[in-house]
């Protein structure tokens, strides 16, 4: 197994979305100012030697401020250079999206789907793009229910495509390959989805995509400011740390900059 992570550009938030009430007001200030910071987004793409070319996660589409809501875009703007999008960072490995065999969103918002707009009728689109059914269940829920087609962070545009099928993951863990695994990560959104990789010589790496936002929500034991179940996400957050400790593994959190620049980048791998 070669595993590569892939430099998708940034985000620029407000912290508090990433870390809830990071500086709470108090009698003597009443309204501290917001902090505006600049977060990862990144993809992970797998040399199988029995799965071919897996990835994991769809970052955002290079039209985003096309296809976003206009009420979004100031909101979470998305940064990069032609060389982070994710065609880009594909063709340096000499990779099409044509090649890739299989590929997992860990969740439906718009930040971790937006490329599946290129797999449109290619072998993984056709196969079907593995998400949790209680993932699919819900944002579909959510962008039909409504006057308009997008709910928080879930856009209809962005994950509801002709020529593209999923494969539902049902239950806590898939087991792709005996070193490739998935778990059913709730607490964020309802059906989130963390890829464990088992490297024959780099050791194991945990990706947490947004069930664990920074480091911080971990080692602080502090919700994010994005989340659907409270009791759900301190849950997965014990079952990442018990697995972190199994395995003494890397963890990839879902944004957490500091984290994300100690990885390395393709064209350099694990393995």
């Amino acid at each position: 197994m070669k595993l590569f992570v892939l430099d998708n550009g940034t985000l620029d938030l407000d912290l508090a979305w990433l870390y809830l009430i990071p500086h709470p007001g108090t009698v003597d200030n009443p309204n501290p100012p917001a902090e505006w910071v600049t977060i990862p987004t990144y993809t992970v793409l797998i040399e199988h030697p029995d799965l071919g070319w897996v990835l994991y996660d769809a970052t955002c589409h290079p039209e985003w401020d096309r296809r976003w809501p206009k009420e979004l875009q100031p909101v979470f703007p998305y940064r990069f250079t032609e060389k982070q999008l994710l065609p880009a960072q594909l063709e340096q490995l000499g990779v099409r999206f044509e090649d890739i065999d299989v590929v997992i969103i860990s969740h439906l918002h718009l930040d971790h789907c937006g490329c599946l707009d290129f797999f449109r009728g290619t072998k993984a689109g056709r196969r079907g793009i593995i998400v949790h059914e209680d993932e699919l269940a819900h944002a579909l829920k959510v962008t039909h229910v409504g006057p308009r087609d997008f709910a928080g962070a879930y856009v209809k545009g962005e994950f509801e495509l002709p020529g593209v099928q999923y494969d539902l993951m049902v239950g806590n863990h898939l087991e792709l390959a005996p070193d490739l695994h998935l778990y059913h990560w709730p607490g964020h959104t309802p059906g989130l989805i963390g890829m464990v990789a088992h490297t024959k010589h780099s050791g194991t790496f945990i990706f947490t995509s947004d069930a664990i936002y920074l480091e911080k929500n971990l080692t602080d034991w502090h919700l994010s400011g994005i989340v659907y179940d409270t009791v759900a996400y301190f849950r997965s957050m014990y079952a990442i740390r018990q697995l972190s400790r199994k395995y003494q593994a890397v963890i990839g959190y879902g944004h957490d900059m500091e984290k994300f620049q100690q990885l390395k980048k393709a064209p350099e791998y694990y393995e």
